[in-house]
């Protein structure tokens, strides 16, 4: 679980840096290695026939497209990559500890993430796929710090949380172009908070949407609430039920419609759906297991989520009014699957499918059909995967 909590060290690998602190605290970062170090790539899934403990395994042609991902290994150190979606042409990008500060840019061509500045700080940063390209852009203010950048569907404004070890009055949410020329200030981070993370940004950059993290809450660690506010800082609003609090687990923990005038998002055992525009939150689901990795699908036709069975995860998909509510991957520890990214045109999942054939455990990166047949297999090394986004090839 993260939220901007715990940076420790950084390695910079290819010419790229990353980070995500948890507060405003010290940063560091260690010696960045001389040359790029991809990674080998393994045996293309599309050469060979899939073998899967799974009845539903099928072997169809891929979709195409890029992965980002982290690779969680000893240590709780992230290792960033990017890979083309039948497993060929992985790429080491960068490593970090206690980050999950890494996703494509909306149209695809570039990594997004933040590096340090000249100054001292920490900032937006952007690089090609494999690593090259890499730049940090500093903010006009030399003592401010940016993270997490998400951004609106064209990618001209762009929302960050922000802060400043020299003055903690400027703490809190920004946006800005993509140059940061224009940085604006939305509002303060609220007292008391631990953190706030911005999480999506509406299609014409009026509103931001942000999580709040207020501290532990009956058994969640990152607990928090979500909220939306103009981006000049007015109309705030609280859009979980009242009573009630969202958690934090990797994952962004809101996803916003494609057109913008609805978030969905998860609390406790149930999926919820919130107008921008106001009212009550309504609640999609009604089933038991803990609700995770809540995600509209870019065609706006469906909302897909992961629920949790004691140790097992179950990934379903349901429709934006609460119909047709249905899991699609085997409830079966054997062959279970977790937190699905969309493919770039709603047609297939990305999901973390657990390896039957590793007595040590860990999962592996799998393409999923809507149906919930696993179609082919994108990372051939068990483990822990994290905050991987699906973009179309580029050049």
């Amino acid at each position: 679980m993260r939220t901007m909590r715990v940076l420790i060290s950084v390695v910079l690998i290819a010419g790229c840096g990353g980070g995500a602190p948890a507060s405003p605290t010290s940063i560091a970062a260690s010696t960045p290695t001389a040359s790029p170090a991809p990674t080998a790539s393994p045996t293309p899934v599309a050469s060979r026939a899939i073998q899967s403990a799974s009845p539903r395994a099928t072997q169809v042609a891929l979709p195409t497209g890029r992965v980002l991902f982290y690779r969680l290994t000893a240590g709780n150190i992230e290792e960033y990559f990017t890979i083309k979606t039948d497993g060929t042409e992985e790429q080491a990008l960068f490593t970090a500890e206690g980050c999950g500060c890494a996703h494509f840019s909306p149209d695809g061509t570039s990594v997004w993430t933040m590096g340090p500045t000249e100054h001292g700080t920490w900032s937006f940063s952007t690089m090609r796929h494999d690593g090259s390209q890499r730049e940090v852009i500093s903010p006009p203010i030399e003592t401010l710090s940016l993270a997490q950048p998400v951004a609106t569907a064209d990618g001209q404004r762009i929302a960050f949380a922000g802060w400043d070890d020299t003055d903690p009055s400027r703490d809190g949410l920004y946006i800005a172009s993509p140059d940061l020329t224009d940085l604006t200030f939305v509002m303060a981070t609220p007292p008391g908070t631990v953190a706030v993370e911005p999480f999506a940004v509406t299609p014409d950059g009026s509103r931001v949407l942000f999580f709040n993290e207020t501290g532990p809450f009956e058994g969640t660690t990152h607990a928090g609430d979500l909220f939306v506010v103009d981006s000049d800082g007015t109309n705030l609003r609280r859009l979980n039920p009242a009573g009630t609090k969202v958690g934090f687990v990797d994952w962004p923990v809101g996803s916003l419609s494609p057109d913008g005038r609805q978030v969905a998002f998860g609390v406790d055992d149930d999926v919820f759906v919130a107008d921008l525009g106001g009212g009550e939150a309504r609640r999609l689901t009604n089933n038991p297991g803990y609700v995770w990795a809540v995600s509209w699908s870019p065609t706006g036709e469906w909302i897909t989520y992961t629920r949790q069975y004691g140790t097992t995860s179950v990934v379903s998909l349901v429709r934006p009014d609460g119909s047709d509510d249905h899991e699609i991957s085997p409830n079966d520890p054997s062959a279970e699957a977790a937190a699905a990214v969309w493919s770039p045109d709603g047609a297939y999942l990305l999901v973390q499918r657990a390896d039957a054939t590793n007595p040590a455990g860990g999962r592996n990166l799998w393409i999923m059909d809507l149906a919930g047949s696993y179609i082919g297999q994108v990372t051939h090394e068990p483990a822990d995967y994290g905050q991987y986004s699906w973009a179309p090839i580029q050049p």
